[in-house]
């Protein structure tokens, strides 16, 4: 008897401390325990709290019939096969503006929200570029600390908004853990995330120097983008990007309930919004008969960078070299392919587990891919970055005239 009261006293004892740690940041450890549910594939697709976007659905694309199809069927049924059979939730292909094939897993349709992971870091491209021709940014020349009070006295000041987007930043990387009192967890975990994001130190090279995909780097030009707008990150993305392209609803991830957003990964759409997103850039900057950003802004995303031939401003490139995240472990293979990519000028988002928005501008094609985001291996083997985008070229009519009807 007396040791069962000691043991219970020391449990007392030690349940203390531990409930005092627990709130001081109930959301990292709300979060600390659903990352073995993810590794077990257990864990809820939508993240916890989140900030809704809302959207009227004012844009839908056209939809060509089934006779009138610009994209050969046979093209279209091999797209979607490899899609299955990769366990993807969605696929949209649209050829000249007109979606020639939309296809969803069983329990997935058009109104589903899926986790975009890195996508997400290429809308702060465009965010930026809107900032910049509204003038409430000056320049991607501009250094960091103009907008970022913390850093005014701080070397890491001196970073450019272009050493941002381009990756090249000179910032130290974060590596995975699962232990929750360090930098390298709280950074995405954290119910307070700022100034984790802001202790980011340097690394042992010069921003500018070479690519190194970090991303602290989207992180912090969420905080810019806030400061410029004067406004919350939902707010911006919601007025200057979701309304004018008539998207649907959307949902940001927050650190904690009314919180900041996480902008280098985690927002939640649908793969109809995607293809809007797609069609934007396809439009070099118009959609929905709305222009959200410049032509020539288009133009410096889809750019090579001075330190990469893979990136421009947070999009994705291609060409024949060995892509920089090819062999990284994290991207499950997602940047291999077996076949150099029939269109030289394609350029795609990309997100862990081969989130996909393709655009290829010479052939008129916006390709969407979805599928599962979380989890130690999101993507099954045999992923290939350039299949969907060369059986879908290679599908494209001589004729190439596509009748289309609206729903």
């Amino acid at each position: 008897m007396r040791a069962s009261r000691t043991i219970l006293i020391l449990l007392l004892i030690a349940a203390v401390p531990a409930n005092v740690v627990y709130w001081q940041d109930p959301w990292l450890w709300r979060r600390f325990a659903n990352t073995f549910l993810q590794l077990a594939g257990t864990a809820p697709s939508l993240l916890e709290p989140n900030e809704l976007i809302s959207g009227d659905n004012s844009f839908e694309l056209p939809v060509a019939e089934p006779d009138k199809l610009s994209i050969r069927n046979e093209a279209l049924k091999s797209a979607v096969a490899f899609a299955a059979r990769l366990d993807s939730f969605a696929l949209i292909a649209t050829h000249k503006g007109v979606i020639q094939v939309e296809w969803y897993a069983e329990g997935w349709d058009r109104k589903s929200l899926t986790q975009s992971q890195s996508m997400h870091k290429s809308l702060q491209a465009l965010l930026m570029g809107v900032a910049i021709e509204n003038r409430l940014i000056d320049s991607v020349d501009d250094p960091v600390k103009k907008y970022l009070s913390a850093w005014q006295n701080d070397p890491r000041g001196s970073i450019t908004l272009h050493d941002l987007m381009i990756m090249s930043s000179g910032l130290a990387q974060y590596s995975f853990t699962l232990n929750p009192f360090t930098d390298d967890f709280r950074w995405l975990y954290s119910g307070d995330t700022v100034p984790v994001v802001l202790r980011t130190p340097q690394a042992n090279w010069e921003p500018g120097q070479k690519f190194d995909y970090n991303n602290i780097n989207s992180e912090l030009l969420g905080l810019v983008l806030e400061k410029g707008f004067g406004q919350r990150y939902a707010e911006i993305l919601e007025q200057q990007l979701w309304h004018p392209m008539g998207g649907g609803e959307v949902r940001v991830w927050l650190d904690h309930e009314g919180g900041d957003a996480y902008t280098s990964c985690c927002l939640m759409a649908t793969a109809r919004d995607w293809t809007r997103i797609g069609q934007l850039m396809l439009n070099r900057g118009t959609v929905n008969g709305n222009r959200i950003v410049q032509q020539e802004w288009i133009t410096a995303m889809t750019t090579p960078s001075p330190v990469s031939s893979w990136y421009g401003l947070q999009t994705w490139l291609i060409n024949d070299e060995v892509n920089p995240r090819g062999e990284n472990p994290a991207t499950g293979g997602s940047f291999s392919h077996s076949e150099s990519f029939l269109a030289a000028d394609t350029y795609f988002f990309a997100g862990r587990g081969a989130q996909r928005v393709y655009v290829v501008p010479s052939q008129q094609l916006v390709i969407v891919r979805l599928g599962p985001a979380l989890g130690p291996n999101p993507l099954k083997p045999g992923w290939d970055n350039a299949y969907l985008v060369n059986t879908l070229i290679r599908g494209i009519k001589p004729s190439d005239t596509a009748i289309a009807y609206a729903r």
